[in-house]
């Protein structure tokens, strides 16, 4: 009976870890693929549906200029999801993303404008208080012509 314990073991731990995996309410972070004209874009671009993340949303996001990546980065498309502050945002282990993830807002035209999404931080110079919610995404602003305010 040991022996049959013993090899059964090393799959009990791998069914526990797929589980662990699965109950992440947020996984972001996985690379995704948006298209070759969207690689070269400056702006950020929100793909869905993007089947192979789990909120089948996909983030290109531009890095900005000045930001030297942490070692280890590596610049993709990732897959996102929207969010309300930071501790949503749960990165998967096999992201490129080194730094974690910022809740900010992606997008200010289209579908996603205005929504706060999960943003990898080695993209990203973050001033001292976070990022600000664009003037584009005030509420109070008769100009601001996005659906989703």
């Amino acid at each position: 009976m040991n022996r049959r314990l013993s090899s059964i073991f090393p799959l009990l731990l791998l069914c526990l870890a797929l589980f662990a995996a699965a109950c992440s309410e947020n996984p972001v972070g996985r690379k995704c693929f948006i298209g070759v004209d969207a690689g070269n874009n400056s702006q950020s671009v929100v793909a869905s549906p993007a089947l192979e993340c789990p909120s089948r949303q996909c983030l290109h996001y531009p890095q900005d200029t000045g930001k030297i990546p942490p070692e280890g980065s590596e610049y993709a498309d990732l897959c996102t999801a929207e969010c309300t502050g930071n501790d949503d945002c749960d990165k998967v282990p096999e992201s490129p993303c080194v730094s974690g993830f910022e809740c900010a807002v992606a997008v200010q035209t289209g579908p996603f404008c205005c929504r706060k999404m999960c943003i990898c931080r080695d993209y990203l110079l973050i001033p001292d208080g976070g990022i600000p919610t664009p003037a584009a995404c005030d509420p109070n602003n008769p100009a601001n012509t996005c659906i989703n305010l």
